[in-house]
């Protein structure tokens, strides 16, 4: 009967592993995805220009929803990942953005 509830415990710790993101996925898709325009620090990069920098006091009372609808939909010339990413991965990223350093 141990055995039993030991399987089932972890089980269905696995299966909630699986199904939340984890932060350091957010972190790796926003590296893997968003960098190269909004750098790895969230200071937009030069080739980028028009694109907002995630650090900045203005930027960071959005949401991580609002941040998520941009990032499914697109804005200005940043395309839309609605098609090639799920739901969850685009609210990962969304809770990366969040966790970004405000500048000094």
């Amino acid at each position: 009967m141990k055995r039993s509830k030991l399987i089932a415990l972890m089980l269905g710790a696995l299966i909630a592993a699986s199904a939340a993101p984890a932060a350091e996925d957010g972190k790796a898709l926003y590296d893997a995805k968003c960098a190269s325009c909004h750098g790895k620090d969230g200071v937009a990069k030069p080739m980028a220009k028009g694109s907002r920098s995630f650090n900045d006091a203005a930027f960071r009372s959005e949401s991580a929803d609002a941040i998520a609808k941009v990032t499914s939909e697109g804005k200005g010339k940043m395309p839309g990942y609605k098609d090639k990413l799920t739901a969850e991965q685009i609210g990962a990223i969304a809770a990366h953005v969040k966790t970004l350093a405000p500048s000094k």
